[in-house]
């Protein structure tokens, strides 16, 4: 037993789902490039929601192949690949009317593509892990998804898809989060995934009992071996390493959006010193991840549940886009004041992050000076630059936003704290 565990401990992402993270940098980068044009909350959210679309595929897919393991399907995996790229590529043509400008040469179609690649993965995943027969109850989305608001959103005025979206993305979460700390919800999952493997068997029955009719020997049949449904169980190490790498890519394209703002600039003082504090931002924000993982926030308990981590690693994945959408901006801009909408992707994406760990302190059951400390102040402060800071330089303010997430750093230093295994902290 003691072998067992050590060896599941020991268990590390694959090279084929290290190669399948590759396209979550492509559709990064193309949210990221979308969301820098969006100066209205309805393009906000357009860039969010499908933010969330590729973050729910990588997620289940990552999922599926935490519980199967050695078992993972490499053509599942690829094949769900294969749609994320091209809901990717299809994000600059989504909802072509919330596109800034003129968008009559967008080719038309690219938001039934996104749809129809993000249901299409989405069921990939479920009947992979329905195949290895295992129920994913720690987070049900994996094996189940809502369809019909994102197929009735592709015929109805556009007002009307817009709230598809939403109600569709709110449901896909909460049904996760209330399904896994649900017994009774666990049982039903279950039991659907049974009544579908029944109902399989007794296909295959009547296909087999036709082929007899026809004279064939049951003997010379290729049959499937019944599969045995079992309840999945999470492997935490390699679950929380798979959020804390993707955490990574989302950094990576962050410091890449700082380093593509500096190519045409006269790096002047005003330039160097926002370039700088940008850079030393995302380095605080990668060290608060390999001290807490993908939920910064200490904790007196036990690592989160799924059901708990994973709306965190949406959140603090969600911010950091955010925040370097806003430095592609400030950066070209350090002398002057900064348009509302960047000032706002800035201390809006850090509002976002600290209230997430926030949420995630309470859950964990954080020391209550740290929440008086380090993360209210830190909350407070990063919400009213985002309201009253408009008067500040742009430079300034990237100084500011720096020095934000270096306080709430310093807790940990400054008290001392045992920090947890990197990574593993985010489960």
């Amino acid at each position: 037993m003691a072998d067992a565990a050590g060896s599941a401990e020991e268990r590390h992402a694959s090279w084929l789902e290290l190669f399948f993270d590759l396209t979550v940098v492509a559709a990064a980068a193309q949210i990221a490039h979308r969301l820098h044009g969006a100066d209205s909350i309805g393009r906000v959210a357009a860039c969010a929601a499908m933010f969330y679309a590729v973050w729910s595929v990588w997620t289940t897919t990552s999922v599926y192949a935490n519980v199967a393991g050695e078992r993972t399907r490499q053509r599942a995996v690829l094949r769900t690949m294969l749609g994320i790229a091209i809901m990717a590529a299809a994000v600059p043509g989504v909802w072509p009317e919330l596109l800034p400008g003129d968008h009559e040469g967008v080719p038309e179609g690219r938001t039934a593509v996104f749809v129809v690649a993000f249901l299409l993965c989405r069921i990939i995943a479920s009947r992979s892990a329905a195949k290895d027969g295992q129920v994913i109850a720690f987070w049900p989305a994996t094996q189940s998804i809502m369809a019909a608001p994102w197929v009735v959103s592709l015929f109805v005025p556009h007002p009307v898809a817009y709230w598809l979206w939403g109600v569709a993305i709110a449901t896909d979460i909460t049904f996760s989060m209330v399904g896994a700390r649900n017994p009774r919800a666990m049982e039903r999952i279950t039991e659907s995934a049974r009544r579908r493997q029944e109902e399989q068997d007794r296909r295959e029955a009547r296909q087999l009992a036709r082929l007899i009719e026809r004279g064939i020997s049951p003997g010379r049949l290729r049959t499937q071996p019944t599969t045995l449904l079992s309840v999945a169980q999470v492997e935490r190490g390699h679950l929380d390493e798979r959020l804390g790498l993707f955490v990574i890519i989302v950094l990576g394209e962050a410091l890449a959006q700082v380093v593509a703002a500096n190519t045409e600039e006269v790096w002047t003082p005003a330039v160097i010193a926002s370039s700088l504090a940008a850079f030393l931002l995302l380095v605080q924000l990668w060290q608060l991840t390999t001290v807490y993982g993908f939920s910064p926030a200490p904790r007196t308990t036990a690592p989160l549940e799924p059901w708990q981590a994973l709306p965190a690693h949406l959140g603090v994945t969600a911010s950091i886009v955010a925040i370097a959408s806003g430095f592609g901006a400030l950066i070209p801009a350090a002398v002057e004041h900064l348009h509302t909408k960047d000032r706002w992707f800035i201390f809006g994406g850090l509002t976002l992050y600290f209230l997430t760990s926030i949420l995630a302190g309470l859950a964990g059951r954080a020391p209550l000076k740290w929440f008086l400390g380090w993360a209210l102040p830190c909350l407070v402060v990063s919400a009213v630059l985002g309201v009253f800071g408009h008067p500040l330089p742009a430079w300034s303010l990237a100084l500011l936003a720096y020095v934000l997430p270096a306080w709430f750093a310093a807790y940990n230093q400054l008290m001392k704290a045992d920090p947890p295994p990197q990574f593993a902290a985010g489960g």
